[in-house]
């Protein structure tokens, strides 16, 4: 049996290089019309594209190259993830030279990048493309089937079989809209603002901490019970002194709210307290965190903690997807920082 030159399958029924299927794919892709005759569907597809790249007077030989070279071209250049221009000044070279080739020769150019490799690229971008748009447009039920989605398009973050640096370019490339797409169903449907503002800023080339400032989100803070009861907790601990300080390292917490939680999943908290005369206490609270994805997370590191729809949908299965796409230089590493100034009695925020 001879292997189909797109697919690499074996050739049951063939009159040329091609299996019929990936002849009519051809067609298809190309958008060519395509003789009802079988016998005639390669023949006419040599001489289509060398009309369509003005060739003439080649062999057999070279019309397989040529054919091979023109689709190898155009499926990459059907493809929006990643930089190929290198790869297609090295094909449209070999296009234009292909009388230049001789029999036991093959194209420069394939031993880069063949056909099957182009062409496989395609349909992974091209089934990834679907996925993406599915999200975008809101296409799941609930948040089973959003991560039943996600799941199916997470092959992009499989890099240990992609070892041509065109391909990890692309998978990059993927990933990065990945997260993008990510940002905008979060804000757009799951109202995750501080969430998305901190991924977008984990995808800049070099990330500057983020200084929260946002009134919305300050508020949000102050109404988070976790955070209430850490602050009643530690002024307690210390209520017989006018006076204290706590040290980074000393405490830290971990919010109640979704947004908060995915995005500042635990922060250390920093504290100067003074009590006046009226029992009041002034606080200086800063929180920090690291925005990063440390080590690979097991479902149950997040599911014991998941009450909403996005905890489940963004659990462990984004969070490693993260943490394959910070090893990548994907998504980037940076400091989050709040600092509240608040006055508190009978351990309620008063202001």
């Amino acid at each position: 049996m001879r292997e189909c030159l797109l697919c690499k399958k074996d050739m049951k029924i063939s009159y040329g290089v091609f299996g019929n299927g990936c002849v009519r794919n051809i067609y298809s892709f190309l958008n060519l019309k395509m003789p009802k005759k079988v016998k005639l569907r390669e023949e006419t597809l040599y001489k289509n594209i060398m009309k369509l790249t003005n060739t003439e007077n080649i062999n057999r030989k070279q019309q397989i190259w040529l054919t091979d070279r023109y689709l190898t071209y155009q499926y990459l250049n059907k493809i929006p993830y990643g930089n190929y221009n290198s790869l297609k000044n090295q094909i449209n070279y070999d296009i234009q030279n292909v009388k230049q080739i001789k029999n036991y020769e093959e194209p420069k150019s394939s031993k880069n990048i063949s056909l099957k490799q182009a062409y496989d690229l395609y349909k992974k971008t091209t089934k990834f493309q679907n996925g993406i748009d599915r999200i975008i447009k809101g296409d799941f039920t609930d948040e089973d089937s959003l991560k039943a989605l996600i799941t199916s398009i997470s092959f992009v973050f499989n890099m240990s079989k992609n070892k041509n640096q065109f391909e990890k370019n692309a998978f990059k490339a993927m990933q990065y809209a990945f997260w993008q797409t990510v940002i905008e169903v979060g804000g757009k449907y799951f109202d995750y603002e501080l969430a998305s503002k901190l991924l977008q800023n984990s995808l800049e080339e070099n990330p500057k901490e983020f200084i929260i400032t946002d009134d919305k989100i300050i508020k949000s803070i102050k109404k988070d019970k976790n955070f209430q009861d850490k602050l009643k907790e530690i002024l307690n601990n210390h209520k017989n002194q006018k006076s204290f300080n706590v040290l980074k390292g000393e405490e830290s917490l971990t919010f109640e709210n979704s947004d908060l939680y995915f995005a500042i999943h635990i922060a250390d908290v920093e504290l100067k307290a003074e009590k006046n005369e009226e029992l009041i206490w002034n606080v200086n609270i800063k929180l920090t965190d690291k925005f990063d994805f440390t080590k690979f997370k097991m479902p149950m590191d997040y599911y014991n903690d998941a009450k909403s729809i996005l905890q489940s949908m963004l659990s462990s299965t984004l969070y490693n997807l993260a943490f394959i796409s910070q090893k990548l230089g994907v998504v980037k590493e940076y400091d989050v920082i709040v600092e509240l100034c608040l006055k508190v009695k009978d351990g309620e925020i008063i202001e």
